[in-house]
């Protein structure tokens, strides 16, 4: 093995050598050619080119060999270069995310007037009457706190650029805001309860109720009926439950027909709401439209429309958006396709015909009015308020069967147990309350918890209180702090169980209205979200 080794080194050996001279013989031979071959001989100089001048060697400066490889300038050039491309990269991205993102052209706020007031700001330093659109999306991130939006919408290009940013989120709550003196179409929010009502089939109602929609449409003298379509003007929307039957109907009529805002659109209901009234007992339609609240009670009934989604800037769930919640798998409003159909499930000309106030699209409206009604800006109704102990203005107990906390207590009762147990602090109790029976709001004013959810810790004085709006099935916190004045919490769902309680506030009233009596300036009354801190202090 060894003689086998030292003869493989040199057999290698005397190649390497071999090779090396035959290289060096082929590089001497090509040498000894272009001395001696005169076709590869450099040219003569020309006898008559000047001879070229002496160069001072001693001046010469030798190159730095840095500046061709890596010298200071070539880094820095290389630096600038670098940078160049990165702010290139940088501004294509942003030129992207806003086709998908149009926020250059939003105007955002928490709250409502707020918002109001910079659009008609903008609008009034440009001199330009820009239309725009509003908007409400709870924020996922914060917990569902609420942040109003208005987006210029100057034509359909606008709206679809605002559609593909919609489109493209994972998690979508939004709402449709209807701003006062907006022209907008008819449209009508269903729901019930399916543990009350098992065996009421919520879609034949829905077809007895647009039958009804459409007989009171064509009884309307300001109304043009004659190109009516259901198939074509008629989108409805389900968001249906294990527990609640709920839908949309949104009625965009013929020739560019439309309301001059959501007031006379809830006259036309409470016109509608009138005749089902009148005709109960003599037509099977009519008496279908009043379902039970309670299972086992079938004396207390309610109506199988909301009639209180007509107040003034009021918002209404967009297509495609659930409610921001805690729990998971809350319904998505989608389109059911049993009267206009797109050829898509999901598709922006749904998009486009399920919104309420999309009428900046529309350059010659036909202006729908009724004579008298109009939007209230006051806060109308009376307050009554109530103490757990001593005051002159102390509800009796017997007045609320027994119970001292306020005509609500179930109510009370769960919002202080679910403040506890998101808070991560015990001992909430309601010192005293104040109630709207026309927003069907209660307000808690509480002691033993004093955590504050914007600080995220308890307050070292002052409490808390809470705004119960029943009619958007949720509570939010307010704080009695001046560091958290103005700042609204994020809104926490209320429980099913006690949603019929707001029935009772309507008892605080000395004589309840019958629908007739309901002024239009009532049903258009403003949403107490745009109650100020000013008035809630003089509750207590």
């Amino acid at each position: 093995m060894a003689y086998r080794a030292i003869i493989g080194l040199h057999t290698r050996a005397i190649s390497h050598a071999t090779a090396t001279d035959r290289d060096a013989t082929v590089y001497e031979r090509r040498q000894m050619r272009e001395i001696y071959d005169p076709r590869l001989s450099p040219p003569k100089k020309d006898e008559n080119t000047k001879a070229r001048t002496s160069i001072d060697v001693d001046a010469i400066r030798p190159y730095d060999p840095s500046s061709f490889y890596d010298g200071e300038d070539t880094k820095r050039k290389k630096e600038e270069e670098d940078t160049r491309k990165r702010r290139k990269r940088v501004v294509r991205e942003e030129d992207e995310r806003e086709s998908k993102q149009p926020d250059r052209f939003w105007i955002k706020s928490n709250r409502q007037q707020e918002l109001f007031e910079a659009v008609d700001q903008r609008r009034l330093s440009e001199d330009v009457q820009e239309p725009y659109m509003y908007f409400c999306r709870q924020l996922e991130e914060k917990g569902g706190l609420r942040q109003y939006v208005g987006v210029r919408m100057l034509g359909p290009k606008d709206l679809r650029t605002f559609w593909k940013y919609y489109e493209s989120l994972k998690e979508r709550h939004y709402y449709e805001l209807m701003r006062e003196d907006t022209h907008c179409h008819l449209y009508f929010d269903v729901e019930f309860s399916k543990v009350s009502n098992p065996d009421v089939d919520g879609v034949r109602m829905m077809d007895w109720l647009v039958e009804l929609i459409v007989e009171e449409l064509k009884a309307t003298p300001e109304i043009d009926t004659s190109k009516f379509d259901e198939l074509e003007h008629i989108v409805e929307l389900d968001s249906e439950s294990e527990t609640k039957f709920s839908r949309h109907l949104i009625i965009q009529l013929p020739d560019d027909q439309v309301f001059a805002d959501n007031s006379h659109c809830a006259h036309f209901v409470r016109k509608l709401w009138h005749t089902v009234e009148s005709r109960r007992g003599e037509d099977d339609r009519c008496d279908a439209m009043f379902l039970r609240k309670e299972r086992d009670d079938v004396e207390k009934t309610e109506p199988f429309i909301d009639l209180g989604v007509y107040t003034r800037n009021r918002v209404f769930r967009l297509y495609l958006s659930n409610k921001h919640s805690e729990e998971t798998n809350k319904p998505i409003l989608k389109t059911t396709g049993r009267f206009w159909k797109s050829k898509s499930e999901v598709s922006f000309e749904t998009f486009k015909r399920s919104l309420v106030s999309a009428t900046c699209l529309i350059l010659e409206a036909k202006v729908i009015r009724f004579e008298g009604v109009t939007h209230t800006s006051v806060l109308r109704g009376q307050a009554f308020q109530g103490y757990r102990t001593g005051s002159h203005l102390a509800r009796t107990a017997s007045e609320f069967n027994g119970n001292a906390i306020g005509p609500c207590p179930r109510t009370a009762s769960f919002v202080c147990k679910d403040f506890d147990r998101w808070s991560g602090h015990g001992g909430a109790a309601v010192r005293s309350w104040t109630a709207f029976p026309e927003y069907r709001v209660l307000i808690l004013n509480l002691f033993g918890n004093r955590f504050c959810e914007n600080i995220e810790r308890a307050h070292k004085s002052n409490n808390v209180m809470f705004v119960i709006d029943f009619r958007e099935r949720a509570y939010y916190q307010r704080c009695h702090d001046p560091d958290c004045r103005g700042i609204r919490g994020a809104w926490h769902e209320l429980s099913e169980d006690v949603l019929d309680e707001s029935h009772e506030l309507l008892k605080l009233l000395y004589k309840p209205p019958t629908f007739d009596e309901i002024d239009d300036k009532e049903l258009a009354a403003p949403t107490f979200d745009e109650i100020g801190d000013d008035e809630l202090e003089k509750c207590f």
